[in-house]
């Protein structure tokens, strides 16, 4: 998980074309109204034998898989209906496009494409209900040229002109709690109710670019979590198993800010996601946000975390050292028949997070499945027990 979402995506900037007819390898991207009050976003990709595509309700977002021409565009069903399977046959790797009561599309797109705009009308023939639907080009993109970044913090924010579909899911009215205050700082959780957890955003701070651009990054991570959610709910037309259609657990995430001041914001995700696949993702993933500089703390500005040669992978030894000796000092004074020593994989797996008021936290984060029970903080003290390691640079920010 925490590649995943803690990586951004840079796009490639695409031209927008004045036709509305697809080429081969582009998506195009239309919104509109289904009906009179349905607001709808639908994507059509070229293919030989016409089109493929999917389309979400605002209201959900949940994505729907459409394959055909543009005058008989099929809509798929889910795979289960009332609890029973739909097929005949346990295909679970494709959706299902014709129903196995009537041997007939059930839901069908009956339309046609006029300069930018997608005209016609919906047909569903389990109710006999038709629906005028009217969308307008909104952008194209060729999902080739999405590649991931691999430096945090860093890019361009999914944005309408270069992954037009999944920015219009995330363009739906959040939830917002009770402001908390931290002296001259403060933030919000924000919950999109089609999702149900809850990530944080600054709502104060005395400089306006680091709240701007510290909101830039917490609003990355909450789209990127929550694009995963939906997706993990469109499943029900793909798959089978205990997690299709489901949110994957990611409405079971905990997410909390756990240290704010003027100058840092430590943030952890946690949890145990699961849609398919050999076992859950159990994870602990903290992150801590630099109120100064704007972006991720570097944290060797603070103290040395990792050495300067290769590719710093490795602990810089003043750092092991010292949580060598603090370890050893800890298991000192505990009294514990634990058979996991999770100390031993502290330095290799090792992350950080603040803890209010004043601590700091040694964190396990990323370790495999098998491990997952030294995930979190294995090593708690106050800030000021840092007070050996730390550089000049940290005064700035304690």
């Amino acid at each position: 998980m925490k590649t995943l979402f803690q990586y951004l995506v840079i796009f490639s900037t695409l031209s927008y074309a004045a036709t509305g007819v697809a080429v081969a390898g582009e998506r195009i991207v239309f919104k509109g109204m289904l009906g009179k009050n349905t607001e709808v976003v639908l994507e059509l990709e070229k293919v030989p034998d016409g089109y493929d595509g999917r389309y979400f309700y605002m209201r959900h977002g949940v994505d729907i898989p459409l394959h055909g021409i543009l005058a008989s565009l099929t809509e798929a069903l889910p795979r289960y209906e009332h609890g029973e399977p739909l097929a005949a046959d346990d295909n679970s790797d494709k959706a299902i496009f014709i129903d196995p009561a009537t041997d007939k599309p059930r839901s069908v797109w009956h339309g046609k494409i006029n300069d930018d705009t997608y005209r016609g009308t919906w047909h569903d023939a389990k109710t006999n209900k038709d629906l005028a639907f009217e969308l307008q080009q909104v952008g194209r993109y060729n999902p080739e040229a999405v590649t991931a970044a691999v430096t945090p913090g860093i890019g361009s924010k999914i944005a309408l002109k270069n992954a037009p579909y999944d920015y219009l899911k995330m363009q739906f009215p959040l939830q917002l709690g009770p402001e908390i205050l931290r002296k001259n700082v403060g933030y919000r959780m924000a919950t999109d109710p089609r999702t149900k957890f809850a990530y944080p955003r600054l709502t104060r701070h005395p400089n306006p670019q680091i709240l701007a651009s510290v909101n830039q990054i917490l609003e990355q991570r909450h789209w990127q979590m929550s694009l995963a959610a939906l997706e993990c709910k469109a499943t029900l037309y793909t798959m089978d198993g205990p997690a299709a259609g489901t949110l994957g657990d990611y409405d079971s995430e905990a997410i909390g800010v756990r240290y704010l001041s003027d100058t840092l914001m430590s943030v952890v995700e946690s949890g145990s996601t699961f849609c398919g696949g050999a076992h859950p993702n159990n994870h602990y993933d903290p992150f801590t946000l630099d109120l100064i500089q704007g972006g991720y703390l570097d944290f060797n500005r603070l103290f040395p975390v990792r050495r300067r040669d290769k590719d710093r992978s490795d602990i810089d030894p003043v750092l092991a050292n010292f949580i060598s000796k603090k370890v050893k000092s800890a298991n000192k004074r505990a009294d514990s028949d634990s058979d996991t020593d999770c100390s031993d994989v502290l330095p290799q797996y090792l992350d950080f997070e603040f803890d209010e008021p004043d601590k700091i936290s040694f964190v396990v984060s990323g370790i495999g499945h098998a491990m997952g029970v030294c995930l979190g903080p294995q090593l708690v003290m106050p800030i000021r027990a840092l007070q050996p390691i730390l550089k000049p640079a940290a005064k700035a920010y304690f």
